[in-house]
């Protein structure tokens, strides 16, 4: 039974000294921390059919990677998908915006020439009238 008012012997104050030095090594031996690409890794079979094939895709899976790493830089809570949903709602213009910087632009056809009437001279040379040779088919 355990006495508060009994005097510790040299035995009995040198063994928890012991103890809490044993304790701090454990405490020192974190284990190492799990990166975004192992997490991924280990998951992927836990994600819907749909997301499991589009990942196979290695652009497509290294840009998820990219938004998780910025996720997690930015502190969401990835057991949350209340955070993860705002955080993509507030960063939707951000991502949209990259998303398209690997897409090229279309361009509007602008002719720099006059304008050809149905009623003019077909620019082929044939004679006829532009409706009844190549703008017959329009």
């Amino acid at each position: 039974m355990w006495n508060p008012f009994k005097k510790k012997t040299a035995e009995e104050t040198t063994q928890p000294a012991q103890a809490t030095v044993a304790e701090t090594q454990k405490a020192d031996q974190k284990p190492q921390k799990e990166s975004i690409e192992q997490r991924i890794e280990r998951e992927i079979d836990s994600l819907p059919g749909m997301i499991k094939n589009k990942l196979k895709d290695p652009q497509i899976k290294q840009r998820f990677i990219d938004i998780a790493k910025r996720m997690e830089k930015d502190g969401v809570d990835f057991k949350s998908i209340r955070q993860m949903k705002k955080w993509m709602k507030a960063h939707e213009a951000e991502l949209k915006a990259e998303q398209a910087g690997g897409v090229p632009k279309v361009e509007t056809v602008v002719h720099e020439g006059p304008r050809i009437g149905r009623n003019d001279p077909c620019p082929c040379g044939s004679g006829k009238k532009y409706k009844k040779c190549c703008g017959k088919d329009q």
